[in-house]
């Protein structure tokens, strides 16, 4: 079973269509990772995932199971972080944490308290006090610390120092190789993608314009031959050969 499937994804916002037609299938196991440019449709496309938005036209499963309507069962196997802050100010780390247990039956408390303290997050700091790379490191803790057979990431590593960058990563090839759970990774930063990513789609406003393993990518890119690309020139190919 594919860990996420999408046909013809499509969301319209007024004129813009945001996700354009995305088709997708993603293998369970894997890290699948989401390549662009600021406002290429990233974000958009995880929130359909997760259900924040509803579709214009097309279809998603997710874990087998489609995304359309409430489902508390399907949102106990998957973690999310977010880009925009949607945590409440008032409430401290620790707070969060608590409060994230009380509704999640998988949680596991030691082991929030171990990736918080592994990516250095000041658990009696207020939320509305936080930097954006404080907060981002809280929003992984609340994503991974149920335990999800899936984790979406979207832009996790904007903000944050190279300390820890370096830890969320090392983090997600520990899920990975521990427990086997599938990771979507969205980033405009191409050397993260390129060291995490199994698989790579590239993205440009709002259609996807490569997609397959890395490797198979910059092959593409190239015309195919044995001349070999970096990610970052096969994603100018595409983006270069989409405008033009």
């Amino acid at each position: 079973m594919n860990a996420i499937e999408t046909h013809g994804l499509t969301r319209v916002f007024g004129s813009t269509r945001a996700v354009d037609g995305a088709s997708l299938a993603v293998e369970s196991g894997t890290v699948f990772g989401l390549l662009g440019a600021n406002g290429a449709g990233k974000s958009t496309l995880l929130k359909l995932l997760v259900s924040h938005l509803r579709p214009t036209s097309g279809t998603a499963a997710v874990l087998g199971e489609p995304v359309s309507g409430p489902r508390p069962a399907l949102w106990e196997r998957v973690g999310y972080v977010a880009q925009a802050r949607y945590l409440p100010g008032w409430m401290t780390g620790a707070e969060c944490l608590r409060f994230a247990g009380s509704l999640r039956r998988n949680w596991d408390a030691a082991k929030a308290d171990r990736l918080a303290q592994r990516l250095q997050f000041p658990l009696e700091a207020r939320v509305s006090d936080l930097s954006r790379g404080h907060y981002v490191r809280l929003q992984i803790v609340l994503a991974m610390g149920h335990n999800p057979e899936l984790i979406l990431l979207d832009e996790p590593t904007s903000g944050l120092d190279p300390v820890g960058r370096h830890e969320l990563l090392g983090i997600l090839v520990e899920e990975l190789g521990q427990r086997g759970c599938t990771v979507i990774f969205s980033s405009h930063l191409v050397e993260d993608i390129e060291r995490m990513a199994d698989n790579v789609a590239i993205m440009e406003a709002g259609r996807i314009v490569a997609c397959g393993p890395v490797d198979a990518v910059k092959s593409e890119a190239a015309g195919g031959g044995m001349d070999s690309v970096s990610l970052e020139q096969a994603f100018f190919a595409y983006v270069n050969r989409r405008q033009s």
